[in-house]
């Protein structure tokens, strides 16, 4: 099927699929690691699939987000979250590692899948009220996902869903962001 006819998530999730890459043993061993690179190389695909995840964002009713702002992850994060940032006219906010961001941060310490970690977000945007949806490229262990869920909850802020290209299902990634959020509100355009 030519990228141009497809018109349904589902043909959409079928071609990634297919194009989407593993890398064995990467970046250690035992690690599977899932390239959203290869929907980078072809612009096709990416417009594709930053469509289907515009179509994923939580709405009240038809026309209204359910959410006022959009946090995304260093570095593969950024690259749809953008587009998300733009399609919905809300703020975003960068998740980044220690390090990288100037001004007072917000810092978690959190396990991934080969390891432990930092995020770091700037101090003062997020707000008490605001109605954050999280967005990376990849649903693991959700070790990073569920970083930034505490840092959303401890600047007294609501946790509006998690969105993301890639869920590996066969990790707990989506058990241990169903602590901050009911399972339906988290979303991945693709489960392996």
């Amino acid at each position: 099927m030519k990228i141009e006819a497809i018109t349904t998530i589902e043909e959409c999730r079928n071609l990634l699929k297919k194009e989407i890459k593993t890398f064995p043993d990467w970046p250690e061993k035992g690690v599977n690691f899932k390239d959203v690179q290869s929907i980078l190389f072809k612009p096709e695909l990416a417009i594709l699939t930053s469509k289907f995840l515009k179509e994923m964002l939580p709405r009240e009713g038809s026309s209204n987000f359910s959410f006022n702002k959009i946090l995304c992850f260093d570095a593969r994060g950024f690259l749809f979250g953008f587009d998300l940032a733009k399609a919905s006219n809300s703020p975003m906010i960068l998740a980044r590692k220690p390090g990288k961001l100037p001004g007072k941060v917000i810092t978690q310490r959190f396990e991934k899948e080969y390891g432990f970690d930092e995020i770091q977000v700037q101090e003062g945007l997020i707000q008490p009220g605001d109605k954050i949806i999280i967005h990376d490229d990849l649903l693991a262990t959700g070790g990073t996902a569920g970083a930034a869920a505490e840092i959303i909850l401890k600047c007294g802020a609501e946790i509006a869903g998690f969105n993301f290209i890639m869920d590996l299902s066969f990790l707990p990634g989506r058990k241990v962001l169903q602590k901050y959020v009911d399972d339906h509100k988290i979303k991945a355009l693709l489960t392996f």
